[in-house]
């Protein structure tokens, strides 16, 4: 049994018309994602019931729901309270990320106690380039001491500065998110997408509280990435996520799932025990999962 370090989840008052929803809320980021003004969206759209059958037909045991990246914290609010519903609902098989924009201040922090108050394994996805804030930003430094404090994680998307233009692609500094871990030791961090793929670029060591997850790197990079990964960072560091319900493998017709990912990451030349690290183990023991 697998678990996704990474998928992302909206009711159907979002995804029904995002633009209307959106728009009121100033989410413009979000909706020239997941509605690119020009060509065709990877993006799709799943219940809770897809989420979970398409689980069980793979065998993943748990799900960890991510929160997106929101310019506003309104919006937040706004996120918490789906993920606070479904992890009431599916306790056994959905954990979340809390949702958090340092602009909201001491709101956001005070969402943040609430969201770990109800077992919330960390925060994030963040995107501080994204979301209008710095890196070096006084409130996101208190939230991360907030999750030292809990003793849960912090999820930052990572972007490859070297791959092909896509919509919402926008830099986010690889030695900012460095220099970020080392100042709170204490923090397990997740840094999405490999981290990029830039610690294969780069000869600055990894600090101890750092770990990457895969996900949309069937997207990003062909071939599969996986072994030359874990070659440089180690196996113990990585986790398997997929950002379902991304279309990860534009060219396949059917629905995204979470057997195809999990096929292409059996096929990479891992060992079996570096790929049940990777797939459940590192998992469990990083966010402490029963």
């Amino acid at each position: 049994m697998a678990i996704d370090s990474h998928i992302h989840l909206y009711p159907p008052s979002v995804y029904l018309d995002p633009s209307s929803w959106a728009k009121p809320r100033g989410e413009a980021y979000w909706l020239s994602c997941v509605q690119p003004p020009r060509g065709r969206s990877l993006q799709t759209w799943k219940t809770v019931d897809e989420l979970l059958s398409d689980m069980d037909e793979a065998g993943i045991e748990k799900a960890i729901l991510l929160a997106w990246y929101w310019e506003n914290h309104d919006t937040c609010l706004e996120n918490l309270s789906w993920q606070l519903d479904w992890q009431q609902r599916h306790p056994d098989r959905l954990a979340c990320f809390a949702p958090f924009n340092a602009k909201g201040e001491t709101a956001a922090i005070e969402l943040l106690r609430r969201a770990f108050d109800a077992g919330f394994k960390g925060f994030g996805e963040l995107n501080p380039p994204a979301q209008g804030y710095r890196y070096d930003d006084p409130t996101l430094a208190h939230a991360l001491e907030l999750a030292a404090e809990y003793g849960v994680a912090a999820n930052f998307h990572v972007t490859d500065p070297t791959t092909h233009d896509y919509p919402g692609k926008i830099d986010t500094p690889y030695r900012e998110l460095l220099a970020l871990a080392r100042a709170h030791p204490r923090v397990q961090f997740v840094f999405a997408h490999l981290g990029g793929c830039e610690p294969l670029r780069s000869e600055e060591q990894i600090p101890d509280n750092i770990a990457f997850d895969t996900a949309a790197c069937p997207l990003l990079y062909k071939p599969p990435v996986y072994r030359e990964f874990c070659d440089k960072v180690g196996s113990q560091k990585v986790l398997f996520g997929t950002d379902y319900p991304l279309r990860v493998f534009p060219r396949d017709k059917r629905a995204p799932d979470f057997a195809t990912p999990l096929a292409e990451l059996h096929n990479s030349e891992l060992s079996a025990r570096e790929q049940t690290a990777i797939t459940a183990d590192n998992a469990k023991r990083i966010f402490a999962l029963t």
